[in-house]
């Protein structure tokens, strides 16, 4: 059970999506594991925090 959960995890960190900031525009690569879960993203471009709506 321990392999299959380590190799799901790695698939999961592995998978990025690009986003879109809200405030510059700037387009870059998060996981998408944390797009999911609805984590606070960092904007590579002006530092700012967001969150991306799964609408």
């Amino acid at each position: 059970m321990s392999f299959l959960t380590d190799v799901m995890k790695r698939i999961n960190t592995a998978t990025t999506s690009t986003v879109t900031c809200p405030l510059c525009g700037h387009r870059s690569s998060h996981a998408a594991s944390k797009i999911r879960q609805n984590q606070t993203l960092l904007c590579p471009a002006c530092k700012s925090l967001f969150i991306v709506n799964n609408k």
